[in-house]
């Protein structure tokens, strides 16, 4: 059977004190040390949550000003358009009134210069008659006529 002897008690005690002894030396600054470890992680966590939210914020605000900047580069450049099409219209609306005048102009000169030309024919075409008939007849005679 099992002796209880002043060893036993002896040996207790003693490991009893080794216990504690080892607490005070390993345990309790490991104890420490893993609630400090933890405590920096949770810390680091928390502040990487709160970067990872400002990154998100940041983010989003980027994002709707380039959505912004983008519909105003977009209107700026309709705008322009729409000013190009209407200069384009203007141009092109001054340039036929331009040419339909210098088309009426040249009607003008052209109907003048046929009625010359017409009038001019005329004249000729009786002195050319009456050298044909004169030729034609053998004697000299006088045509007279289309005008």
């Amino acid at each position: 059977m099992l002796e209880f002897n002043a060893t036993f008690f002896v040996a207790m005690i003693s490991f009893i004190i080794f216990m504690i002894i080892m607490n005070a030396i390993l345990y309790k600054p490991l104890e420490r040390i893993e609630k400090e470890r933890a405590e920096l992680i949770k810390n680091e966590n928390d502040a990487a949550k709160l970067a990872q939210q400002k990154s998100n914020s940041l983010l989003e605000q980027q994002k709707a000003k380039l959505t912004k900047a983008g519909q105003i580069a977009g209107n700026n450049y309709n705008k322009k358009i729409s000013e190009y099409k209407d200069k384009k219209e203007s141009v092109l609306s001054n340039a036929k009134d331009l040419a339909k005048k210098d088309l009426a102009v040249a009607n003008a000169e052209i109907e003048g210069d046929s009625k010359t030309a017409k009038l001019l024919l005329n004249s000729e075409i009786n002195t050319l008659a009456s050298d044909i008939a004169s030729k034609v007849l053998g004697y000299e005679t006088v045509v007279e006529g289309n005008e």
